[in-house]
């Protein structure tokens, strides 16, 4: 990292926090700062929720799997497909035309106020506990690219992140994830470029290298549900789990809601695929350049360094055209932020919607809610880097928790809202106690040895299992109030289902 580098890092922090200031000045209620006053152009939207989900991690991530798997990975976006093209049938549709801020206003409005709660509740312990690992993630790389040491990577990454979330809003996440989405990509193709530059041939040798590895194998059919790099895997076990993300996590909602109307909804969806896709697909050929070039250039990677090490250590040990590194290491800033800013925004917004406006019942002003946002902001900064703080001096691994939580929640999640929207005769018994009953099942069969199958499948186990105990208590229940079904599941009748387009809506009797 010499002087230029350093410089474009700095131009860009500082244009992200100038965008927070300058979305700032339309911050009047909570409206305009919770979803823009849904004026967001649609591809904006879309770019930001493939950035949501593009952290330090999968910056990381990504070169590792194409050095160490070459592009099986990618067939995780056909899940994702899957997940998108149900949330794009069946929920967003539902959640833009009701005019809704989260996704559990949607669970009172259907079921029960403390069904909202739950579901609110998970998802907020899922992202609190991600938030401290995605901010030592992220520290973790930029200590080793930049020389800084964990605490000062941790406190710069979060105070810049919290400085232009907090002034600027969801409008400001939103822009300032299109200014990352670019500098990831102009990132990662400098680093193709410096890669190429290192080996006689270049790029055609890399590339022939990598073919005659069988690097570009894309696709395995076989039946292995331990293997999340085999298309069965990727398409049932992981399509449900990025169902339930896309579907019922604030983080998503918050940007189908923040579009004008259900066509714009559908668009950002779909783009958002569509970038997640390129974005993989370009990590994952950076990481098997990368083991093109090792491999040419054999005894000079040392036999500890393998995976996500792959990246940082080339940026560290190899001669980079200039500016290359600040570029990379721009980009290893704006997957960290693109995911650590959303996080925070979406925390804020659950618990003022969902806790502290929907219990506190105070009379106050837009201005009130619109300050306490901001300081939940702020507070959930500190938390999240405190978090990172304790990983960084324990050295625990959080990433095995995070994905037995995230499947443990986010499954039985999406088993409710699936419930709410497919099931007329469902209630608010059914699916406040079908939700604990099947993650108490989950969790002591798993316990037990009894329904012991790889963290990957728990989501699609625990999802119909949700809607399935759902179901059969809602039965033996009181039946619904017309008003919690009428315009809140698929089957409403036509002219009353705010799902359905307004060009075939009849007017009733």
């Amino acid at each position: 990292m010499g002087i230029f580098d350093w410089g474009i890092v700095a131009i860009y922090a500082a244009i992200l926090v100038g965008i927070g200031a300058y979305a700032s000045r339309k911050q009047n209620d909570t409206d305009e700062y919770f979803r823009g006053g849904r004026q967001i152009p649609w591809w904006a939207i879309g770019i930001s929720i493939m950035a949501t989900s593009f952290s330090a991690a999968s910056l990381l991530g990504g070169p590792g799997q194409g050095y160490d798997n070459g592009l099986l990975w990618l067939q995780m976006q056909l899940g994702d497909l899957l997940g998108y093209g149900l949330v794009i049938a069946i929920l967003l549709p539902l959640f833009v035309r009701l005019n809704i801020t989260t996704a559990y206003e949607y669970l009172e409005r259907r079921f029960d106020a403390k069904t909202r709660s739950l579901g609110a509740i998970c998802f907020l312990m899922f992202v609190i506990a991600r938030l401290g690992g995605l901010l030592y993630a992220a520290s973790l790389v930029v200590a080793q690219v930049t020389g800084l040491s964990s605490t000062e990577a941790i406190l710069l990454v979060s105070i810049i992140a919290v400085a232009y979330t907090v002034v600027g809003g969801i409008t400001a996440v939103i822009w300032t994830d299109v200014l990352q989405f670019v500098m990831i990509f102009l990132g990662i193709a400098a680093g193709i470029w410096s890669v190429s530059q290192g080996v006689p041939g270049g790029l055609g040798q890399l590339w022939a290298t990598a073919a005659a590895a069988g690097k570009f194998q894309a696709i395995d059919l076989t039946w292995d549900p331990a293997s999340i790099r085999t298309l069965p895997t990727a398409l049932l076990a992981y399509g449900t789990l990025a169902f339930a993300v896309a579907g019922t996590n604030q983080q998503s909602v918050q940007r189908y809601v923040s579009c004008p109307d259900v066509a714009s909804g559908r668009k950002a969806a779909l783009l958002g695929w569509f970038t997640g896709l390129i974005g993989v697909a370009v990590t994952l050929l950076l990481g098997i350049l990368l083991f093109a070039f090792y491999s040419i250039n054999s005894g000079s990677l040392p036999p500890e360094i393998s995976g996500d090490k792959i990246l940082p250590y080339f940026i560290v040990t190899e001669t980079m055209p200039l500016g290359a590194a600040g570029l990379l290491v721009t980009a290893v800033f704006a997957a960290a932020m693109s995911s650590i800013d959303s996080a925070l925004h979406a925390l804020s917004t659950c618990i003022t919607v969902d806790f502290y406006r929907r219990y506190a019942k105070l009379e106050k002003s837009e201005a009130h809610y619109l300050r306490f946002s901001q300081i939940l902001i702020v507070f959930w900064g500190m938390v999240g880097t405190l978090s990172a703080f304790y990983v960084a001096s324990t050295g625990e691994d959080l990433l095995p928790f995070l994905v037995l939580y995230s499947t443990l929640s986010l499954g039985p999640l999406l088993g409710i809202f699936l419930l709410g929207v497919l099931v007329p005769r469902a209630n608010g018994a059914g699916a406040f106690f079908g939700s604990i009953l099947a993650v108490a099942i989950l969790a002591i069969g798993g316990e037990q040895g009894w329904l012991d199958f790889p963290g990957i499948w728990r989501a699609a186990f625990s999802a119909p299992l949700t809607l399935l105990l759902g179901s059969l208590i809602s039965l033996v229940t009181k039946t619904p109030a017309r008003g919690s079904v009428v315009g809140l599941t698929l089957w409403s009748p036509p002219g009353e289902n705010p799902a359905e387009p307004a060009d075939r809506q009849r007017p009733r009797g």
